[in-house]
Parts: C-alpha cells; sequence; structure tokens
C-alpha cells in the first residue's frame, strides 16, 4: 500500500516535472516545434479554410472539444493557414489529411512542400511532430470492406503505402537537419467507436480488418522508420507507439481518470454530459481529456534521455555502501585499546540514510536501509590481527518519478598491523548487488514501469596513522585510501508507455581521506570522536545511457560528477563490556556537496573458548 501511495504521489510530481521540462532549459530542450499531420494533430489550419469543423460543438475549429496533443508540448505553433511565420513554431496538420500529395486537404508530403517552398528550415534544435495514415485507411476501407475475399491484400497495399509515405516525409526532414522528429503510429483502430465490432455497420469482421489495416501500417512504418534512422544519424528519429497503450487506455479507462473508453461523446446530435470523462469525442477522434493523455505520452518519449536519467542513482547507492563496508571493516582494526590474542565473533546490526540533492535532470533523492552483518576476528599477537565479514544490506530508494529496492550481499577481508604508536591497516572486499522493485512512474499517470537488474562492486582501503596520549585523551591523526569499482547491468523497463532501455554503467572512483580521532573513557567504558575530509583524486564514470526499446530512438548520454565531492567525515561511538563480551554503538557521517548520508551500527564482539 505504502509504493501504491508513493507511486500515485510520484505521478502527479511527474506530469508537473515533464510540463517544467518542457518549458524551461534542461539537458534536453527543443528550441521549437513543426507539425505535419491530420486531424489528431489539427490546430484549425482547415477551420479556416473551409469552415469545418462546425465550430461548436468542436472547439475552435480542433476535431475535439478542446486543444489537441501537439499543442500541448509547450510550444505556441502558429496556424499555416493564416500564414504563421515559418521561422517559429508552425502548424501544417490539416484535417482529413492523406499521406500523399493530395491538393485539398493538403496531403502530407504537399505539407512537407509548403513548408520548404515558404522558406522554411530544421535546425538541430528543431522538434518535428509527424503523424498521419488514418485517412488512407479510412477512405479504402468501406471499398476494401464490400469485397470480402480481397479485402486484406487492398487493404496491405493502402496501409503499407501510407507508411512509405510517412518515412519519405521523415527521411527527407532529417536529412534537411532537424534533430528531433516524433513520429506517431497508429492506435488501434478496431476498439475505436467507428470500427467496434459492436458498430453493427461494421461488426466482428469489419473490426478485424480495422484491425489488420492498423497494425499492417505501424509494421511497416516501424521497419522504414530503422532504416531511415540509420541513414540520418545527425537527426534523433523517435516512434511514438500510441498503439502499444491503447489496450490498457480501453481495458482500464477508470486508471486514467475517465468513465467511458468505448463510445462517441458527441454522436452528432448530442453532447455527453461528461466528456472529460470520455476518451473519444466523435468516432475516432479523442476528446481533450484523451489528447492530454496523448501528449502525456508523447512527453514520456520525447524526454527519455532526462527522465532516464534518474537511474544514475542505482551506481550511486552501490558504490556508496561500498565505501561504507569498507569504513567499517577498517574502523575495527584503528581503535587504541590493545589487542589481546584470541578470536572472536561478531554480530553487527546497521541503519543508514541517504539525501541526495536534485542535480539537473535528476531529482532530489532519499535511501533508507538497514542491514546486517556477521564476522570472525582473529588477534595472532599484539601487533597483528585479522578478520573477515559478511554483510547483508538492504536500502529502499525514491528520486521523484525513479524508485528501487538493492540489495548488497557482501563479503570483506581486512587485516591490521601496529608498533608502538603506529599502525596500518587495509580491508578489501566485494558485493553482489541485486536492484529489485524497479518502478518509474511515467510521464502517462498513473502508468508505472517496472524492471530488475544486478551489479557487482569490488573495492579496497589503506589506512595508516599513529596514536599520541594527551592525558587520559589519545589524539590519533590518520589518512587513508579508498577505491571502489562498481558495475550495473542494464535492462529494459516493463511497462504500455515509452520503455527506456539502459544500458550497462561502470563506476569507479579512488578518494583520500585524512581525519583526527579523539578517545577516552574508563571502568570498562570508552568513547571516540573523529573528524576528517574526503576527496577524490581519481574518478572514472560511464555516462548513463538510456534508449527505448524496439525503437529507432537514439541511445542518449547523461555525465554525473561524484555526488559526494569533497565531503567532511564525522563519526563517534561508545564500547563497553556487556556480558563475555562488548558491545559498541557508533554513529558515521558524510556530508558533501549533494550529498549527506548517516549510518549507524550496533555490534557486540563476543570472545570463542
Amino acid at each position: 500500500m505504502s509504493r501504491f501511495l508513493r507511486n500515485a504521489a510520484a505521478a502527479a510530481l511527474t506530469v508537473a516535472a515533464v510540463g517544467a521540462l518542457a518549458s524551461a532549459a534542461s539537458a534536453q530542450t527543443y528550441n521549437r516545434l513543426i507539425v505535419f499531420g491530420d486531424s489528431l494533430s489539427d490546430n484549425g489550419n482547415l477551420f479556416a479554410r473551409s469552415g469545418q469543423p462546425t465550430s461548436p460543438p468542436y472547439f475552435q475549429g480542433r476535431f475535439s472539444n478542446g486543444p489537441v496533443f501537439t499543442e500541448l508540448l509547450g510550444f505556441n505553433a502558429g496556424r499555416s493557414a493564416l500564414g504563421a511565420p515559418v521561422t517559429g513554431s508552425i502548424n501544417y496538420a490539416y484535417g482529413g489529411a492523406r499521406t500523399d500529395s493530395t491538393a485539398f486537404p493538403p496531403g502530407m508530403r504537399n505539407q512537407l512542400l509548403a513548408y520548404t517552398g515558404a522558406g522554411g528550415v530544421f535546425g538541430p534544435s528543431d522538434l518535428v511532430s509527424i503523424l498521419g495514415g488514418a485517412n488512407n485507411i479510412f477512405q479504402a476501407f468501406p471499398g476494401a470492406a464490400g469485397n470480402p475475399l480481397t479485402a486484406q491484400s487492398t487493404m496491405q497495399v493502402v496501409a503499407t503505402g501510407a507508411a512509405a509515405d510517412v518515412n519519405f516525409i521523415v527521411n527527407r526532414v532529417a536529412g534537411a537537419g532537424a534533430g528531433t522528429i516524433l513520429v506517431g503510429n497508429l492506435p488501434r483502430l478496431g476498439i475505436t467507436p467507428q470500427f467496434s465490432a459492436s458498430n453493427p455497420l461494421v461488426g466482428p469482421s469489419g473490426s478485424a480488418l480495422a484491425d489488420f489495416s492498423g497494425t499492417t501500417f505501424n509494421s511497416a512504418l516501424s521497419a522504414g522508420l530503422f532504416g531511415v534512422a540509420a541513414a540520418n544519424p545527425n537527426s534523433n528519429i523517435i516512434l511514438f507507439d500510441i498503439y502499444k497503450v491503447s489496450d490498457a487506455l480501453a481495458g482500464n479507462p477508470g486508471l486514467f481518470g475517465l468513465t467511458n473508453a468505448r463510445d462517441a461523446c458527441f454522436n452528432g446530435v448530442t453532447i455527453c454530459a461528461n466528456p472529460d470523462g470520455y476518451l473519444y469525442w466523435d468516432s475516432v477522434h479523442p476528446t481533450a481529456a484523451g489528447h492530454r493523455l496523448q501528449a502525456q505520452l508523447a512527453n514520456d518519449y520525447l524526454y527519455y534521455g532526462d527522465l532516464g536519467a534518474q537511474s544514475t542513482l542505482q551506481a550511486e547507492t552501490a558504490f556508496r555502501q561500498r565505501e561504507d563496508l569498507l569504513d567499517l571493516a577498517s574502523e575495527s582494526m584503528a581503535a587504541r585499546g590493545s589487542w589481546e590474542p584470541g578470536t572472536r565473533l561478531t554480530f553487527g546490526a546497521l541503519y543508514d540514510s541517504v539525501e541526495t540533492d536534485a542535480r539537473g535532470p535528476v531529482a532530489a533523492a532519499d535511501a533508507t536501509g538497514w542491514g546486517g552483518r556477521v564476522g570472525l576476528d582473529h588477534v595472532m599477537s599484539d601487533t597483528m590481527r585479522f578478520g573477515m565479514a559478511g554483510t547483508f544490506r538492504t536500502a529502499d530508494v525514491e528520486a521523484g518519478p525513479l524508485a528501487f529496492d538493492v540489495e548488497t550481499y557482501a563479503f570483506d577481508l581486512y587485516a591490521g598491523w601496529r608498533s608502538g604508536a603506529m599502525f596500518v591497516n587495509a580491508a578489501l572486499g566485494g558485493s553482489v548487488d541485486k536492484y529489485d522493485d524497479i518502478t518509474r512512474v511515467t510521464a502517462l499517470a498513473p502508468i508505472v514501469h517496472s524492471g530488475e537488474t544486478d551489479g557487482g562492486s569490488l573495492g579496497a582501503r589503506l589506512q595508516a596513522g599513529t596514536w599520541f596520549d594527551m592525558g587520559g585523551i589519545a589524539l590519533s591523526p590518520r589518512v587513508a585510501v579508498n577505491f571502489v569499482s562498481t558495475e550495473v547491468n542494464g535492462y529494459v523497463e516493463q511497462g504500455v508507455a515509452a520503455q527506456y532501455q539502459y544500458e550497462d554503467r561502470s563506476v569507479e572512483g579512488a578518494s583520500g581521506e585524512v581525519s583526527l580521532r579523539a578517545e577516552g573513557g574508563g571502568d570498562g567504558m570508552s568513547f571516540w570522536v573523529e573528524g576528517g575530509y574526503r576527496d577524490s583524486f581519481a574518478d572514472s564514470r560511464d555516462a548513463v545511457r538510456v534508449g527505448i526499446a524496439g525503437n529507432p530512438a537514439q541511445v542518449l548520454s547523461r555525465d554525473f560528477d561524484d555526488p559526494f565531492g569533497g565531503s567532511l567525515i564525522a563519526s563517534a561511538g561508545l564500547e563497553a563490556g556487556f556480558g563475555p563480551g562488548s558491545i559498541s554503538v557508533g554513529y558515521r557521517g558524510r556530508y558533501g556537496d549533494a550529498t549527506d548520508s548517516h549510518l549507524g551500527a550496533i555490534t557486540f564482539r563476543l570472545p570463542l573458548q
């Protein structure tokens, strides 16, 4: 229930965040929008030239009862029919347009020619929306359906021809220098009011033919786009998969705030009582609510590089946990008390929390976790000591739309040497990291994608220092160097919005540390406090690389530095006798440029007879 409530809250935050991304500076920005298409994208061009559709009941010349999805992407595109300048955001889409060179309504090939003929050019920061093909199918459908023996072959020719037109347009736009091209496919036509099996004018066979036509178009479009993308590597061609979400919308409209995803709100005569509860305004066009959902889905595709960048926290969490375990191993070697020969079992419990500030497209994050630790510590003499420990840790991380759990299974070896006041210790260990319950609240709230992956971490620490007795208080200046390497294996999200595909990532870093520790106490109890500073002197981090599965969209990279940067270190604790052994309670905190972490530990040591 807590995960459900968190996802619901994150959904609202994600919608707001995506809106901000569309209108404000971010790592993924578009300077203007150019639109080619049909009635799903028409912001009033056909109405300006023909007075259709009748408005009202249609909204100001849109084929809906409100703005269409291209108007909700963060741009104010002018109508080409009214002479809008081609230097700004502009919309050339016409209701009823085919994909070809039809004169009126201008086919999409003619829309492109009209734009370039007016002096329009494409630039690397332009976003171009291309969505069409339905009208080719609609116009051919009655004739094809009237001859069942040839219906599929007829519609196959129509659908593949329409897809070829769209791919031709995309290729021309990409070849002319457009930076990003959003290419929509067709929704599932057989469940629209016009082609539903429950429509007596269509029936089950007609509905199946409509589905066949739409999927044939979509398959041909997708196959062609991969070839176009390969030929135009400087353009990011994104397949906007509207089809994939069709069944989710129809099957559970309440999830999206709708009450009806089957029927038309406007039947040509009367309007339903609650248009915002309907997915369809008329037999094929979405309501304003439907267009809002489509715009949210479009944003999930358009901003995948930024939204997917949240995954940097996966490697960062495992990296920090590996550092923590090296610190704990070193801690047991660096206290002032004398080393008494013998073997001891150690049992520990850990609790930690981490707060990370927002960084560019990455949201602020919170992590909480706990763990258990079992070890064996052996003192050979008053100068030599070594041990081993196995640790299980888990952490729950939340960062804006992303949440995940990390389970870490770790093993560490450590050894120490001391002579008089001098000491040196070293720790070496590794971890298996499992990332479970990965969820991302998509921009099409409240659809949540899921995933899982794994990885591993290795690390080493070397520390040296000396002690000065100051009359009841002992002081120890010390230095340490640390090295940690973490790898996270790539994975693909599961869900019906844009399925982000995360590539393998490796994070390595070496850091140096200086600190001053003070110890004191008596009567079977001691205490310590320590303060210091840690900073990286070598850092090698792969960029976060995110693509969209089964999509010609490019893999985008986002670079992130160590979120701690230079960090202050503070620790304190108490140790006292407890039965045959001893118990200690300690805290260690790190306070960095963008991240603060807090680790608490309780450790019980029991000598073996």
